[in-house]
């Protein structure tokens, strides 16, 4: 028989639920789907849905003055807002500069909503409203605790440490005086009357809003006042942390301490319903502190979660797999910006390369994947093994491979025979990188980065040759390996590629 990662007849090629992609399936049926049970930095490739090492980071901007706890785009002005541990407001525009614009006036988590000219700030504080680099106010006539915001049909929602959610003024965030005779003056409701809890946090879902409690109770608002209903929509729905719930299009993510809840639309009764899709993961969900981030990043269509350290629990949305992330150095925040990842560090500010590199604060990053043993009833006998990756960049000798029990296979390594030495002239419709010498690149006269093209090179008298998407390679190694179970594992850094199959010729005695 033949163990393999290969898409086989009946079975797909895909990570599930944990990080479970690279399914090792047998072409007679004889083993079953082998889930990996441990990723690090390699991730779903959105084309050829195999698993590929993630992007690495360019760094825009490091400071040893500040140390960074969380981040918001104010779009209206085309502004990054950075916080900091000690309470700090900056804002840049360009990573240039980046300019201290006030101070928080709580010590809460930092969260932010979008608002005529520019962003509301609730810290546990007073409110507070950013314009860009301008001077962030402090709106003095809201309440004294603000510990989120969120805008609802022109009007600014703030809640305390109570179960009241308090309601601007219409269009106006500093009206929050109450006027029973003037349904446009400041409102108030209770979510979960009598029922114990406060308010963790409100977001988004549909046309409502869900406000989380403390004592695992979810309600819904629906409607405009004086016609709102609110709801009860679940229970034992527990929040790890004031962050640790994010909206996605028409879903919305809780993480408690050990699960992770989909609350999504649905046609039974209710019409909304909470699913686990974390119980692969619970460990990993366990681990993580009170005060971690749920983060939706659209580009990527992926959730991180952000633990302490750095750690990153990722959750690709299209798969419902899981992977993690591990950064060089300590990531607090992740934001996207058109179609850009920018990734928020302790003492900077990088961006995801849109190419093909694997490196992160100039230094190489590593990956790591683990697959589930698998038992013999009896032994294996293994006579062959393959590799096939496609490489991501021209890839030199170093140290990764892949491990299957005690044999290990070193990654196949594709190195250029031939280079394009000395082009003068501009290449046609290119504006990635093409890897050179020791990982350097070729630029054009006009610094435009060039690779992976089957346009010619435009107008050339040095070199006539084409740039090509770089080969699919494999690695065979034929072997006599008897063991009462099969464990597969790789581990490597610094080379970016598409682990496509790892095949084993296996004989069960």
């Amino acid at each position: 028989m033949r163990l393999s990662t290969k898409h086989a007849n009946q079975q797909s090629v895909m990570l599930q639920d944990f990080t479970g992609g690279l399914n090792v399936s047998c072409t007679e049926n004889l083993i079953a789907d082998n889930e990996l049970a441990e990723v690090i930095n390699m991730e779903i490739d959105s084309n050829s849905k195999l698993l590929r090492t993630v992007q690495g980071t360019d760094t825009l901007y490091t400071t040893t003055e500040y140390t960074f706890k969380s981040a918001a785009f104010d779009i209206l002005n085309s502004a990054l807002i950075l916080f900091t541990e000690d309470n700090k407001i900056l804002a840049t525009k360009d990573f240039s500069e980046v300019k201290e614009v006030g101070t928080l006036t709580g010590t809460g988590e930092v969260i932010t909503a979008m608002w005529e000219d520019g962003l509301l700030i609730a810290s546990g504080g007073k409110l507070q409203y950013a314009k860009g680099t301008e001077p962030v106010e402090t709106i003095d006539t809201s309440p004294e605790h603000c510990n989120g915001v969120y805008i609802r049909s022109g009007r600014v929602l703030v809640f305390d440490d109570t179960d009241q959610v308090l309601f601007s003024g219409v269009g106006d965030e500093t009206n929050w005086n109450q006027d029973t005779n003037d349904p446009s003056s400041s409102l108030f409701a209770q979510i979960g009357y009598k029922v114990g809890g406060h308010i963790m946090g409100m977001v988004n879902m549909s046309k409502d809003i869900l406000f989380i409690k403390s004592n695992g109770m979810v309600f819904r608002l629906e409607n405009e006042y004086p016609d709102w209903r609110i709801s009860e929509l679940g229970r034992n729905i527990f929040c790890k942390g004031t962050a640790s719930y994010c909206n996605i299009i028409n879903n919305v993510l809780i993480m408690s301490d050990i699960s992770l809840q989909n609350i999504q639309t649905t046609q039974e009764y209710g019409d909304m319903k909470p699913t686990n899709i974390g119980s692969k993961v619970a460990n990993k969900i366990a681990n993580l502190p009170s005060n971690t981030k749920l983060r939706y990043v659209p580009p990527l269509n992926q959730v991180w979660c952000i633990g302490e350290n750095g750690y990153v629990l990722v959750l690709d949305c299209n798969t419902n797999a899981f992977f993690q992330r591990q950064f060089n150095d300590v990531a607090v925040d992740v934001l996207s910006i058109n179609n850009d990842v920018y990734v928020i560090k302790e003492n900077a500010i990088c961006k995801l390369n849109a190419g093909d590199v694997f490196y992160d604060a100039d230094e190489p990053l590593r990956f790591k994947v683990r697959m589930k043993t698998r038992m013999a009833d009896y032994q294996y006998l293994i006579k062959r093994l393959t590799i096939c990756v496609t490489p991501l960049q021209y890839m030199y000798v170093s140290n990764s491979h892949f491990d299957i029990g005690t044999i290990k296979v070193p990654l196949p390594h594709l190195v250029p025979s031939s280079y394009i030495n000395d082009n003068k002239q501009y290449i046609f419709r290119n504006s990635e990188p093409l890897p050179y010498r020791n990982n350097k690149n070729i630029y054009t006269r006009a610094s435009d980065k060039v690779a992976d093209s089957f346009e010619p090179i435009y107008n050339s008298k040095f070199n006539k040759q084409q740039l090509r998407n770089l080969e699919t390679i494999r690695k065979t190694k034929r072997v006599v390996y008897r063991s009462p179970n099969i464990r597969i594992s790789g581990v490597g850094m610094g080379e970016p590629f598409i682990l496509n199959f790892i095949q084993a010729d296996v004989a069960e005695v």
